[in-house]
C-alpha cells in the first residue's frame, strides 16, 4: 500500500530515494491481468495520487470515472481496441473544457498534457503497489462518452485498464539515454567527437 511516510521528500532517505527510483526504471506497461479485484482500499489510494499530478495555471481541467463493474468494463472493451485483456478497473480520464486554461491558442494541448500526467501518477502508483496498468488512447470517444454518461463538457482522452499482472512485469528495452538526453545545448555525437 502507498502511504505518504515513504515519500521520498517525507523521509529525506537516500535509501528511499534510491528505492524510488529503482520503482520509476522498473515501471512496464501490463496489458494482461489476473481475476483478482482491485480491493477498495486500494483503488481509493490509486484515485487519490492522480489529482496530485502538476496542473496548468491550477485549473485541475480533469475528471476521473472508475469503472469496476464487469459488464460496464466489458462494454468499455469492445469499443477500445487498444485494450487487451479483461482488467478488473478502468480509469477513464477526462479533459474538462469547462475548467481549461483560457489562452489564446494551446489550451487543449495543455489541458491534455495535464491529464496525461495524471495518469503517469496512476500508472506509477499502480506499480509501487503490485498492480499494472496501460494508458489506451485508441477507442470510440462516441461510445465511451455515451457508456459512462459523460457531461458534454468532458472528453474522454485516455482509458487505463489496472490490475494484478497475469506474467511477471519486465520493461521493455529503451533508446540510449545519450541518444536522447543532451546537456546545455543539443549536439550529436558525431558533432561533438570532431571538435571545432
Amino acid at each position: 500500500m502507498l502511504s505518504q511516510e515513504t515519500a521520498p521528500e517525507a523521509t529525506g532517505s537516500a535509501t528511499t530515494a534510491a528505492a524510488f527510483l529503482r520503482l520509476l526504471r522498473s515501471r512496464a506497461v501490463v496489458r494482461r491481468y489476473t481475476d483478482e479485484p482491485v480491493a477498495d482500499a486500494l483503488l481509493a489510494e490509486l484515485l487519490d495520487v492522480m489529482p496530485t499530478a502538476p496542473t496548468a495555471a491550477n485549473k485541475q481541467a480533469w475528471a476521473f470515472v472508475a469503472v469496476r463493474d464487469p459488464y460496464a468494463v466489458r462494454c468499455l472493451r469492445a469499443f477500445a481496441p487498444g485494450m487487451i485483456g479483461l482488467p478488473p478497473l478502468v480509469v477513464a480520464a477526462c479533459f474538462d473544457r469547462d475548467r481549461a486554461v483560457r489562452e489564446d491558442s494551446g489550451s487543449q494541448d495543455t489541458g491534455l498534457l495535464c491529464v496525461a500526467m495524471a495518469v503517469q501518477n496512476l500508472l506509477l502508483a499502480a506499480h509501487a503497489s503490485g498492480l499494472g496498468g496501460c494508458p489506451v488512447s485508441s477507442f470510440s470517444r462516441t461510445a465511451v462518452h455515451r457508456l459512462l454518461a459523460l457531461p458534454h463538457h468532458l472528453e474522454p482522452v485516455l482509458l487505463v485498464p489496472v490490475g494484478h499482472p497475469a506474467a511477471p512485469v519486465r520493461p521493455s528495452a529503451r533508446r540510449d539515454r545519450d541518444e536522447v538526453i543532451h546537456h546545455d545545448v543539443w549536439t550529436s555525437p558525431t558533432a561533438a567527437s570532431a571538435g571545432p
